[in-house]
């Protein structure tokens, strides 16, 4: 029994460091772009050997497709894409420092969109291991362990994020279809009502002039 509740307090221990540690290196959030407008987030990347990988979907607005940026801290711009509707970059070190993530809506005057955007760090594993020579081999074991469950638990966490910008896009193709079906109709109907009105006025005309008896 003791044997028992010790395993299930390390499970749900192993668990909350995972969940802890994805917490830490990947982050998946959604940005609303105001229409002709520009957003922005903000990522500061504090060592030469770690790398950014990136990742966005448009899931509502117009077209689905918006412009991005990638600007480093020196003010360059590492990554320059115009009218994509999702995207995947890996961004390695150009400087230690603050990285702005912008998105641009400036071609739509009128259709705001909503953006999945998610960013995840990897780190070199080999060169952390070398400036952590002292650890047994038990610790190396563990560590190596808990970042295969951690890689897990970020690859269906991407997984997720994935199907759900797949429904948003859909439910906005839906709507978006919906709403020319009514719109098509509505015309059509106006259409014929019209055409009915004007048959009748040509008939009436054609028979309401003067008649002449032989």
């Amino acid at each position: 029994m003791a044997t028992s509740v010790f395993s299930l307090l390390i499970a749900v221990f192993m668990a909350c460091y995972v969940q802890q540690a994805a917490a830490v290196t990947y982050t998946s959030m959604s940005i609303n772009v105001p229409a002709f407008a520009k957003e922005c987030l903000y990522y500061r990347m504090d060592s030469e050997e770690d790398s950014v990988l990136v990742n966005f979907q448009v899931l509502t607005g117009g077209n689905f497709e918006i412009d991005f940026e990638i600007t480093a801290p020196n003010g360059d711009k590492v990554i320059t894409a115009n009218d994509k509707r999702y995207a995947d970059y890996l961004v390695r070190s150009f400087g230690l420092g603050e990285y702005s993530f912008c998105f641009s809506n400036r071609v739509s005057t009128v259709t705001p969109k909503k953006v999945e955007f998610s960013i995840e760090l990897e780190r070199d594993v080999d060169y952390y291991n070398q400036q952590e020579t002292t650890k047994n081999k038990d610790e190396i074991m563990s560590e190596h362990a808990i970042s295969e469950i951690s890689r897990n638990y970020d690859q269906m966490r991407k997984m997720l994020d994935y199907l759900r910008a797949r429904e948003w896009r859909n439910m906005s193709t839906v709507k978006s279809t919906e709403s020319r079906v009514y719109w098509l109709g509505l015309l059509s109907s106006l259409a014929m009502i019209g055409l009915g009105v004007a048959q009748a006025t040509l008939v009436q005309f054609m028979f309401s002039g003067p008649r002449s008896l032989v």
